[in-house]
């Protein structure tokens, strides 16, 4: 039993070697994340069993680039046996609309569980040709990660040979049962839902026809654009659908009628709809928006009006009508958007007055979960 002593010195040894070079030109951000100077110094870290395995902070749902025509899931190990310990890759920063690691791990070596979930990226083809994490879709340093090389420790001398002892023939046993096979890993979903908020300045436009009965000086044809806003809140399905909730608002309208008064009246919208979109691009996204809208007329001043055939009478009107537009939104960072919106909701004209039509056109920011 002698001769075993010299290895297991050996391999306690090298462990403790492994771990001193793993706590050398080591920094960690704000999240506990860990990085290294050199990749030798990270690889020694996972091959001692040190190493703090980077764990996003974010959550991001795929974003395919181009050339790249479907999205699954898959664990690092499963990539391949090098990646059996994991990988040891240099930290980068923002790049096709994903922020990257903290600032302190850039350009340092960050370590990477086998059991890391990724985002696998393959071409129309089905070849995998990108990986990126699966929770923040935060990238590496090139399409696939740097794996960790398996240790190399020192063999232990040979033992002396010894003279062999004959032995009886050994009795037949019938061999074990074959385990069964594991089944296997389901693919987890390549979207996840994204919640969102969003609001836009710019212009509400809407236009009124009225004709006074008794007398045609107070008669109205008119169409007004004022400030207006637009705000409201989202939920991203998947890659194509989303639903969103939407108010918009902003200052009185004003419209003179054939005599030369002015009514003044606020116009309001509020609803549901569904928008249906796709990716130009890694940043850029178009959308189309169709719902229902209710939209409210209000003289909310109190002032006098033609339309109501007296003084200081307040008058409200409403309806519930379809609401169809468009959108477009660009990513500025992993979270904020640019966002374009045009709204337009047609009212029915069968009342006096003849309300024509709502519509919003604006620009503004959103936000993503």
């Amino acid at each position: 039993m002698s001769h075993s002593v010299p290895a297991r010195l050996t391999l306690l040894m090298g462990g403790f070697f492994l771990a001193g070079l793993a706590q050398a030109g080591m920094v960690t951000d704000r999240h506990g994340n860990v990085g290294y100077d050199t990749a030798a110094e990270c690889d020694a870290a996972v091959q001692a069993g040190t190493a703090r395995f980077y764990v996003p902070s974010t959550r991001n749902r795929p974003l395919r680039r181009s050339g790249e025509a479907s999205v699954s899931s898959k664990r690092l190990s499963e990539l391949g046996p090098e990646y059996a310990l994991g990988a040891c890759d240099e930290g980068v920063g923002p790049l096709h609309g994903r922020d990257g690691v903290a600032r302190e791990l850039r350009g340092k070596f960050v370590p990477y569980s086998p059991d890391m979930s990724l985002n696998v990226y393959a071409d129309r083809s089905g070849k995998p040709v990108r990986v990126s994490m699966a929770e923040c879709d935060n990238r590496f340093a090139d399409n696939f990660p740097r794996p960790v090389p398996r240790p190399v420790v020192a063999a232990p001398a040979p033992a002396p040979e010894a003279v062999p002892t004959p032995q009886p023939a050994p009795v037949p046993v019938a061999p074990p049962p074959a385990p069964e096979a594991a089944p296997p890993l389901a693919a987890a979903p390549a979207s996840r839902l994204t919640p969102y908020l969003f609001g836009t300045l710019g212009q509400n436009r809407d236009s009124v026809n009225y004709g006074d009965p008794v007398d045609g000086l107070r008669s109205v044809g008119d169409s007004d654009s004022k400030s207006g806003a637009l705000i409201g809140a989202g939920l991203q399905i998947n890659d194509w659908l989303g639903a969103e909730v939407f108010y918009t608002s902003g200052k009185r309208h004003q419209y003179q009628a054939v005599n030369g008064y002015v009514n003044e009246y606020v116009a309001r919208a509020y609803g549901l709809r569904a928008t249906i979109g796709t990716d130009l691009g890694e940043k850029t996204r178009v959308f189309a928006k169709a719902g229902v809208a209710r939209v409210v007329h209000r003289n909310s001043s109190g002032l006098s009006t033609h339309w109501t055939q007296a003084s200081g009478i307040r008058y409200s009107s409403s309806q519930t009508r379809p609401t169809i537009g468009f959108g477009v939104s660009h990513a500025l960072t992993e979270n904020l958007m640019l966002r374009g919106d045009f709204d337009h909701i047609r009212l029915r004209n069968g009342q006096n007055p003849r309300w024509g039509h709502f519509d919003h056109l604006g620009i503004g920011l959103q936000y993503n979960f």
